[in-house]
């Protein structure tokens, strides 16, 4: 069994009853989860396990080829309710979430993925969302790819070195301005 500190980026279903859960952690970077009955009523996954939660959990590695370790237990740690407040904010994290895994190497083992992400979710459940924000992860993204360049955009960084970002940036950037008049 092994023991890590996560903050969860994105669920899907598995099953009638269980949930694949996309973790960055701080001992195995970007790591998936799977957990057979976290759906099922009385399931004592039930409520801990939702987007943008910190969670402590054990979870017993994969013996296989696969990637899809069996999560065991989590407890809440941080639910970062304060997110769930306005839809602009929960884009911003769902954004920054999603470019996480488009850029991040599944189960990388730098605890400064886990940083970056849970410093950037915890800043914006305190603070009202901002094109700055945005630009600011961006930019300590690239920066901890070693690809930044002062010449250019964090997000140009980005876009030249992963070729594949989320869809989204754009109508994001348009609610965050609507959000700062």
């Amino acid at each position: 069994m092994e023991k890590s500190i996560g903050t969860i980026l994105q669920l899907h279903p598995l099953g009638e009853h269980g949930l694949i859960v996309c973790w960055c952690t701080t001992t195995g970077g970007i790591i998936r989860t799977a957990s057979r009955n976290a759906r099922k009523p009385g399931s004592e996954m039930s409520g801990r396990l939702d987007l943008f939660h910190e969670c402590e959990l054990l979870y017993r590695p994969t013996t296989r080829g696969s990637d899809l370790h069996t999560l065991s237990s989590a407890e809440l740690i941080n639910p970062r309710l304060a997110l769930r407040s306005n839809l602009t904010r929960l884009r911003l994290c769902s954004y920054m979430a999603r470019l996480m895994l488009a850029t991040v190497e599944n189960e990388s083992g730098d605890p400064a993925w886990h940083t970056l992400i849970s410093g950037a979710f915890d800043y914006v459940a305190n603070h009202e969302p901002s094109i700055a924000i945005l630009h600011h992860f961006e930019k300590r993204l690239a920066t901890l790819h070693g690809i930044y360049s002062p010449e250019q955009t964090a997000h140009h960084c980005l876009q030249r070195h992963f070729q594949h970002l989320p869809a989204g940036r754009a109508s994001l950037l348009e609610a965050l301005k609507k959000a700062q008049c």
